[in-house]
């Protein structure tokens, strides 16, 4: 009896929700910092504003939810669905986010900054000014999204598949950049600077007024690509292959 007792009193003196997943989506809730909201189906759902500060949202759903504004910072999203989904100037800064998809998802303005974006699939996702400062984008695909004015400054790309993104003045300033594709990619006037690149393909990218000033190229393939006012003169290169197809002198 005494047991039961005491264990009525812990349960009335904790807050506990009953369905946490359910009452941030009826909006009943509109913060859950920490929570395991682990497979969560949060498909459709509105969740604009909503703080899931630390939380761990390994496998949910949140294909077509609105997370305008949402704060998921520090959270754990392994494996999440975000395809189609509308996180305009969410705050995802230090998410865990491997393995995710962004199909298509509305990412304009976010802060990503120190996020782990590794092996996610964001074709076709929108990052128009987002921030992704000392992001990991490592075997990312990034094919065909749009990206301008984005700020991936000493972000991690190993094997990152940027084939015919649009990237134009966008930052890739102190950048690792490593046997990664940037094939028939619009960069114009984009900034390199101490980037180091090396085994990347360039082949048929518009780079026309980019700078790579200090940045370090080595072995990577810009043949056919449009270079017309890119500084290579104030970069250390070796071994690169030119726009006319031939190899560096």
């Amino acid at each position: 009896m005494r047991i039961v007792m005491a264990a009525a009193m812990v349960a009335m003196a904790s807050p506990v929700y009953a369905d946490q997943a359910a009452d941030l989506v009826a909006g009943t809730i509109k913060e859950c910092r920490g929570c395991d909201l682990q497979g969560a189906n949060f498909k459709k759902a509105d969740l604009a504003g909503v703080d899931l500060t630390g939380a761990n949202l390994t496998d949910a759903t949140f294909h077509r939810a609105d997370l305008r504004g949402a704060i998921l910072t520090d959270v754990t999203a392994v494996n999440a669905n975000f395809n189609l989904a509308n996180l305009t100037r969410a705050q995802m800064a230090k998410g865990n986010f491997t393995r995710s998809m962004f199909y298509e998802a509305q990412v304009s303005g976010a802060d990503l900054s120190g996020a782990n974006l590794t092996e996610t699939r964001m074709q076709k996702v929108r990052l128009t000014s987002a921030t992704l400062v000392g992001a990991v984008l490592n075997g990312a695909v990034l094919r065909n999204a749009l990206a301008n004015n984005a700020d991936f400054s000493a972000t991690s790309m190993t094997e990152t598949n940027f084939i015919d993104a649009h990237m134009g003045r966008s930052r890739f300033t102190g950048a690792t950049i490593t046997n990664s594709a940037f094939i028939n990619a619009e960069a114009g006037s984009a900034n390199f600077a101490d980037a180091t690149i090396s085994l990347t393909d360039f082949y048929g990218a518009d780079l026309r007024r980019a700078k790579v000033t200090g940045a370090t190229l080595n072995g990577n393939r810009f043949t056919s690509a449009a270079t017309t006012n890119v500084d290579f003169d104030k970069a250390t290169m070796t071994g690169n292959f030119m726009a006319d197809g031939r190899p560096q002198k």
